[in-house]
């Protein structure tokens, strides 16, 4: 059945119902006009007849399939054939310029490119930010390779410091040049990290990042109990913690914090990182 033509396995049971259409006509003519015999098989021999005889005058008049025809086929169900819309280099009557295909609007070019030149702009392959390649700014990752295995798990190497100074190891040391740059330099980068610490960060860890809980609670989660102590950002252990550990942290979550990477962006989480520093030098 999977290797015969299906167009040629339909007509070859049309053909066999055609058949047996023609032997039920014959035989209903000779019962009637050459044995003149009647009876409940003659009945039944009209009722097949008749209806054999109204599918043979189906296919003779809608044809076989797999024969081609320059006609408009019949369609006694549409099936979604004609629908609303516009084709391909259709005309419009709804856009002003009356195309049916028009440009991407701005700022919405594909992060692989265009092969033409619209208003949304133009480039011809893949772009850095877009594919997010460089891990140091959007993943806070200096060496993917820097791990050691601590009870059996394979984590991040943790950091060294040298002559007073850190080595970066897994994650980056400092907060990278381009999200300063990005931001306008230091100044309006802690602003825009104290705006967002604000929304996103102080309702567990407080406008002092201070957390806690019960009568020491420095944020409203804390305050009534609502989960776990909320940890305090400016504690002398974060002190040592490389800044892209702790954008790694803001993005993913540690403990029992969630990620807020689906709702701070890169740069906001950069920002973060550097008002976090500013309530560490604050409390010392």
């Amino acid at each position: 059945m999977y290797y015969m033509d299906s167009n040629a396995f339909m007509n070859g049971l049309v053909a066999a119902i055609l058949l047996a259409a023609a032997l039920l006509l014959c035989l209903t003519v000779i019962r009637t006009l050459v044995l003149r015999r009647g009876g409940r098989l003659r009945t039944y021999l009209y009722m097949l007849t008749a209806l054999f005889g109204c599918f043979a005058l189906a296919v003779g008049l809608l044809g076989f399939r797999g024969q081609s025809s320059g006609d408009r086929p019949w369609h006694f169900l549409l099936d979604m054939k004609y629908q609303p819309k516009y084709t391909a280099q259709g005309e419009s009557d709804f856009f002003p310029d009356g195309r049916s295909m028009q440009l991407p609007p701005a700022d919405t070019i594909p992060f692989d490119g265009t092969d033409f030149q619209a208003d949304a702009g133009f480039h011809t392959g893949p772009r850095a930010e877009f594919l997010q390649e460089d891990a140091r700014y959007y993943r806070g990752i200096a060496d993917p390779t820097a791990r050691e295995t601590r009870e059996g798990v394979l984590v991040p190497k943790e950091p060294e410091w040298k002559g007073g100074q850190l080595v970066e190891t897994y994650y980056v040391g400092r907060i990278p040049d381009r999200a300063i740059a990005e931001a306008g330099g230091w100044e309006l980068l802690i602003t825009r990290g104290r705006q967002q610490f604000n929304v996103q960060c102080a309702a567990c860890h407080g406008a002092s990042g201070r957390g806690g809980s019960g009568a020491d609670a420095h944020g409203i989660v804390g305050a009534y109990n609502l989960s776990v102590a909320p940890a305090d950002v400016t504690a002398t252990l974060l002190h040592s913690q490389p800044d892209g550990q702790l954008f790694h942290s803001i993005g993913n979550g540690k403990g029992q914090m969630p990620g807020y990477g689906h709702q701070v962006k890169v740069a906001d989480r950069w920002a973060i990182v550097a008002y976090i520093r500013v309530l560490q030098f604050a409390r010392k």
